[in-house]
């Protein structure tokens, strides 16, 4: 009856473990795809998270990601708000533009939110880029353009890159 009792419960635990770490693995899943739609609101390209996931093969130093890491820590909940933001603004006008009773200045007036909140993402992705070019070493660009080619993420590597 002991060694029952302690099959089941052993049984329990480890389905646990596995569920939760299964969630963990979908959050991050979710979190991934949100910010690969939310990608199409803003010009520049997500860098950090195929930094962060191949810093193995780029070759950072821990130095190198702890740098990466403080930009992520202080910017990215802020870029992702701004973003899902942008979303919700741009559903608001395409309803607007279809409502009789909204005048044409407040469209422009919600245009102009949407361009203050596109220039908010590319100031915020403009600092991640700045903190990566002040990290990556020659030997970090190479590799994170290997990575960039074998990933097919449809960046092109900069053809000038060799004259900096």
């Amino acid at each position: 009856m002991g060694i029952r009792i302690l099959l089941i419960i052993s049984v329990l635990l480890v389905t646990q473990f596995a569920h939760a770490e299964s969630t963990l693995d979908q959050e991050n899943s979710d979190l991934e795809l949100t910010v690969q739609k939310l990608d199409k609101v803003n010009y520049l390209p997500q860098l950090m998270p195929i930094i962060m996931n191949n810093r193995d093969i780029i070759g950072l130093t821990q130095k190198q990601v702890d740098d990466l890491d403080d930009w992520r820590k202080t910017s990215k909940a802020p870029m992702l708000a701004a973003m899902q933001e942008i979303v919700r603004k741009r559903i608001d006008i395409k309803q607007a533009a279809l409502s009789p009773t909204v005048s044409s200045a407040r469209i422009l007036q919600m245009q102009n939110e949407i361009f203050r909140l596109q220039r908010e993402v590319l100031e915020y992705k403009l600092s991640c880029r700045e903190r990566i070019v002040k990290t990556f070493n020659d030997e970090n660009w190479i590799s994170f353009f290997m990575v960039l080619a074998e990933e097919d993420t449809g960046f092109t590597v900069p053809l000038n890159y060799a004259e900096r």
